[in-house]
């Protein structure tokens, strides 16, 4: 991690450690006057790396779906019993795996379950809770952000495998599934995907980070009868608001658009853009 010569921080630094993006650190500046920034002569702003540690709590209970004026208010004490800590007996034993990052026993465990579960049981009762475990563990600072994405890894091979052993049937439709321009996060992308799959639908996946542009093409040329876009709580509000609008405006008549994720409760409702529930797939 870089540093100025004082030994503040940049707000690449606090974006690289806590997973927030610029934007949302100026809002929560601006909204909740938190993090408090050092201006240097330059006028650039700067962080103190005592804050660090409360934006990263911050930033958890934010994707656990507490809101930002609360979290932003609330004490180090008050944000940890906000966040979803262990004890669960099917959770347990993979987050250790994760701790010791033994990849060959977290694929051994998740497979294990997911044979024994079925797949919507496995994202909801093991999947969920373990990233918020795991969420919970990198903000108090007892493992590393290179857990988080070797589980990360692990679990995409996991889902993208059992999407694969669905079959589209006849007459169920076709469903195109992408994320925004700026939006990385696949997990939730593979996991919407796997509900599609799973309901029979031809399942086309396109990625994340994409133009709305290209997204509309692709619908166009896939002759998908609907588009899937996964939000995460980071991409919510109102530049998404707009991308979803130029998004529908693009698509083919008759072609469905649909929201689903964290984010996708934090998104202004857009006329024509239906949200989908959990992994209640529509």
């Amino acid at each position: 991690m870089a540093k100025a010569e004082s030994g503040l921080l940049s707000i690449g630094d606090i974006c690289s450690e806590t997973g927030l993006s610029a934007d949302v650190i100026r809002v929560w500046e601006r909204r909740y006057g938190f993090p408090e920034p050092v201006r240097l002569p330059s006028g650039h702003r700067r962080y103190r790396r005592e804050d660090l540690h409360r934006l990263r709590l911050m930033a958890e209970a934010v994707a656990q779906g507490h809101r930002p004026s609360m979290v932003t208010r609330a004490s180090e004490a008050e944000l940890k019993g906000l966040l979803v800590r262990g004890g669960d007996a099917l959770v347990d034993p993979v987050f250790q795996s994760v701790a010791a990052m033994d990849t060959a026993a977290i694929r051994e465990r998740l497979a294990a379950a997911l044979d024994r579960m079925g797949w919507k049981p496995f994202l909801q009762e093991v999947v969920s809770p373990l990233l918020d475990q795991v969420g919970m563990a990198w903000a108090e600072g007892s493992i590393g952000v290179h857990h988080e994405h070797l589980l990360t890894e692990v679990l995409e091979d996991l889902l993208r495998r059992r999407r694969l052993e669905f079959h589209a049937a006849p007459g169920c439709g076709a469903v195109l599934l992408a994320t925004l321009p700026g939006e990385r996060h696949r997990l939730g992308l593979l996991m919407a995907a796997l509900a599609y799959a799973a309901s029979g639908l031809r399942t086309e996946l396109l990625g994340v980070d994409l133009p709305v542009a290209s997204i509309a093409h692709a619908a166009r040329t896939l002759r998908t009868d609907r588009v899937a876009v996964s939000l995460s709580i980071q991409s919510s509000g109102e530049t998404t608001r707009r991308l979803l609008m130029d998004l529908k405006e693009r698509l083919p008549q008759g072609c469905r658009l649909i929201i689903g994720g964290q984010g996708s409760a934090r998104t202004r409702k857009v006329e024509g853009v239906e949200r989908m529930a959990g992994l209640d797939v529509i």
